[in-house]
């Protein structure tokens, strides 16, 4: 697929197929993220993949919303940020899921980013401290988002350019 036919094509995808994904789809979308610019090359995202149904169910109540549909995807990659490692370690992980979410949409598969951070899992415990526990990464480490992947069971049409919001761009004139 054309890199600007998938950029069109991609939307958000919150039901998945009852199919897995194939091994080397998976090793291509990893491949991806690690190819991820990050800043000054500080490579400061990390990754947790996760095709575990028990687990996929415990990460889709990670937070009180918003999160439901990552139990049924047959795949999902929780994205890290390491602050140690560079002060842009956020943006370095909203990259990283950028492309995770291409690739998947270049390869025919769907995905949805769910926000995890700055979130709560519940009263005495946030959406970080749940998922260190639950996926055994480190505490230095911040969750930013869950990303589902897997087969669309939806069909989305691409937005039409007048449903695009034109009065975002602002030109400079010199």
């Amino acid at each position: 697929m054309d890199f600007f036919e998938v950029i069109k094509k991609r939307r958000s995808i919150r039901k998945f197929a009852d199919r897995s994904i194939e091994k080397d789809k998976i090793e291509t979308i990893i491949d991806a993220v690690m190819r991820a610019p990050s800043a000054r090359n500080s490579r400061s995202s990390e990754f947790v993949i996760v095709s575990d149904p028990g687990m996929l169910s415990r990460l889709s109540v990670a937070k009180a919303g918003g999160a439901a549909f990552i139990k049924e995807a047959p795949l999902a990659i929780a994205v890290l940020a390491d602050p140690q490692k560079s002060d842009l370690s956020i943006d370095n992980a909203a990259i990283s899921a950028v492309y995770a979410q291409l690739a998947a949409e270049a390869m025919g598969l769907g995905s949805c980013w769910s926000h995890m951070r700055g979130n709560a899992h519940s009263d005495q415990q946030s959406t970080n401290e749940y998922l260190a526990g639950l996926l055994h990464f480190p505490k230095n480490l911040e969750v930013l988002c869950i990303i589902a992947i897997g087969y669309p069971d939806e069909e989305k049409a691409p937005y039409g350019r007048d449903e695009l919001p034109a009065d975002a761009v602002h030109w400079n004139k010199y």
